[in-house]
């Protein structure tokens, strides 16, 4: 098993690992980053510049023989994911999906015939900004821009009439493709969700809907639920618009995660990825809900080395959430500790990169998560 880089906390890249080992697989991981914390022997780790081209970090990757299968976890490696699965045979979603999905304008423009999409425009110099801001600028609503080729919110800004558009087209550094692509669409307000599954041969698979809670426009998540609180005609909304931006962008056989913002109009696309989501949904959030009956990471391992698509995904048995704490000044530990003392906290630990602690909540009714996540977050105030 051939895995392109490693989540950075070690909630998840533990469970990454301990999936394959769970199928029985051995792990070899090459990565643009250090990955020697993973203790895996040195003969079982391997590096690529991502500064190179595609086929060149393609050559880089070395292996004694074909892999079983070929994974990645983040969008930046989405596209070699492609590209050694097809050069070594084995099952993948296709370089013409990696390449669309990595591309947010190409996602766009798949998606528009299914109206799954915003008013949008796309660009690459500050004319073009300027041009795509005066135009979609007329109705009154604020605007989302986005570099093209990133994930995570990197580069994102809003436009209102007072925004200085240099320093938003500025943000185009946050580009991994190092282009200067960018994205300009109307801001959608609603709720925002996610939809993570697999899929293989046009048959798509969801295996959870998750409610995210921001504080506003372009603010990242502090807290990620299953199963969401919708009502069900809204939830199966979600999953049909999530299914059919699966299909429009052409993924082959992997996984994936659709983030979707839900507005008065329906389900609005924000973007689909062409690999499982993070935020620890699939690692975590997800077999807790089904105690452990749903497993993301094992089912798109087995659908990958084996050809097994999972059946149907029942209904969660138990609620689930991770809620970000902020630290405040205070020792991860002694944020953690706190998260701990409340009943339905299972782990709390630090959260890599960011000021935070990371909290998972789990109940035995759906229903009492919401309060279960407003009180710990209380917790940390």
């Amino acid at each position: 098993m051939l895995y392109l880089g490693l989540r950075r906390s070690p909630l998840e890249w533990r469970a990454e690992l301990d999936a394959a080992a769970a199928r029985g697989l051995s792990v070899h991981v090459a990565s643009d980053a250090d990955v020697s914390h993973t203790g895996l022997p040195g003969h079982r780790l391997g590096s690529f510049d991502r500064g190179s081209s595609l086929a060149e970090q393609a050559a880089q990757v070395s292996l004694d023989r074909a892999p079983a299968a070929v994974v990645c976890w983040g969008d930046k490696h989405v596209g070699l994911t492609a590209l050694l699965a097809e050069r070594f045979g084995v099952r993948g979603i296709g370089t013409g999906a990696a390449a669309v999905t990595t591309d947010k304008a190409a996602q766009r423009r798949a998606m528009e015939p299914y109206g799954l999409n915003p008013p949008w425009r796309a660009g690459r110099t500050l004319d073009d900004l300027r041009a795509v801001a005066s135009e979609l600028g007329t109705a009154g609503r604020p605007l989302v821009f986005k570099p093209a080729h990133c994930s995570g919110g990197r580069g994102m800004a809003l436009i209102t009439q007072d925004t200085g558009l240099d320093e938003v087209f500025a943000l185009t550094a946050a580009n991994y493709s190092g282009t200067s692509d960018f994205l300009v669409e109307e801001y959608v307000d609603g709720s925002e969700h996610s939809v993570s599954g697999v899929v293989s041969g046009g048959t798509v698979r969801i295996l959870g809907v998750t409610d995210k809670s921001v504080d506003g426009p372009l603010s990242p998540s502090w807290a990620t639920a299953v199963p969401s609180i919708l009502a069900d005609t809204q939830v199966k909304d979600l999953m049909r618009a999530a299914e059919q931006a699966v299909l429009a962008v052409g993924l082959g056989t992997g996984g994936f995660h659709v983030d979707l913002r839900l507005g008065s109009a329906g389900p609005v696309v924000l973007e689909v990825g062409g690999r499982l989501g993070g935020d620890l949904i699939n690692s975590h959030l997800i077999p807790y809900a089904h105690q452990g009956a749903v497993r993301p990471y094992e089912a798109l391992l087995a659908l990958l080395t084996d050809g097994e698509l999972p059946g149907e995904t029942p209904e969660p048995s138990r609620g689930a959430a991770m809620v970000l704490l902020p630290k405040g000044g205070r020792p991860a530990g002694e944020v953690a500790v706190a998260a701990l003392a409340r009943p339905r906290v299972v782990l709390a630990e630090d959260w890599p990169g960011t000021d935070t602690v990371v909290a998972i909540v789990v109940t035995e009714d759906p229903a009492d998560l919401p309060a279960a996540v407003a009180d710990v977050r209380e917790s940390a105030r």
